[in-house]
């Protein structure tokens, strides 16, 4: 199986396209061994896109999605007053958080990415955070990780300056200020690895391992900030309030 991401994907759209589908045939049984709670798209056209979480209106890239799975994703838009999908209809990933593999014709990027369209998890994580506990358990997952992973909260399927670097946002109370700069429901919220076009961790003896090392990387903060049943940030919210009204009596 061969990986060449080096040839410019705009000379060639269609064998990079075939390129980033045997990806995904290479790393969704890796998933799968690993258990990590992670689907692609359920409609087998749509697995490679061109459709980014990062962007409603860029579609200069070529998108593998992994995500929750259809009734769950179901459940969560019923949630949120959108009617439930008939079979057989695409539903919006940018509606949800996804660990998003991204290649465009200057950069291969995986990153973990929660659009203001997926407002539902981003109050979740909101939620959470204002509890002390949950903050230092995001601090710590954030600790993790690589020191060059990027987070920010820009749109688009490029690299913005506004960003940090995980080694920059664990300094002092650098996270906390970050975070209380989020707005829920307007801002995109991301943080993945981004590699020039010509980086040699992309060759192709490389390329597989690295992919699913950060996919496998992300997946703890994923799930840190997905909404289930048994982590829904209004339970949060109760139990903040009990907390404070303990502190008042």
């Amino acid at each position: 199986m061969s990986f060449n991401y080096r040839e410019p994907v705009v000379q060639d759209m269609q064998r990079s396209y075939t390129r980033l589908l045997d990806l995904h045939t290479a790393l969704h049984p890796r998933v799968r061994t690993h258990h990590l709670d992670l689907h692609p798209r359920w409609q087998k056209s749509s697995i490679i896109c061109q459709q980014s979480a990062a962007s409603t209106d860029q579609a200069d890239s070529w998108v593998l999605t992994y995500f929750r799975s259809r009734e769950q994703a179901e459940v969560i838009e019923r949630m949120m007053g959108k009617e439930t999908h008939h079979q057989g209809v695409e539903l919006d990933t940018y509606r949800h958080p996804v660990i998003e593999l991204r290649m465009t014709p200057d950069y291969f990027a995986v990153e973990l990415i929660v659009s203001p369209g997926a407002w539902w998890d981003q109050q979740n994580l909101v939620g959470k955070l204002e509890i002390a506990q949950h903050r230092a358990a995001f601090r710590s997952l954030l600790r993790e990780l690589d020191p060059d992973y990027r987070f920010g909260f820009w749109n688009g399927t490029h690299l913005s300056d506004m960003h940090l670097t995980t080694a920059q946002l664990l300094k002092g109370r650098m996270l906390d200020d970050w975070m209380n700069t989020f707005t829920e429901g307007m801002d995109w919220l991301r943080i993945g690895k981004w590699y020039s076009i010509d980086d040699p961790i992309l060759e192709p003896t490389t390329i597989m391992a690295e992919a699913f090392e950060v996919v496998k990387a992300l997946h703890p903060i994923y799930s840190f900030l997905l909404w289930t049943g048994n982590n829904n940030f209004h339970s949060f919210y109760e139990k903040r309030q009990r907390t404070l009204r303990r502190a008042y009596n």
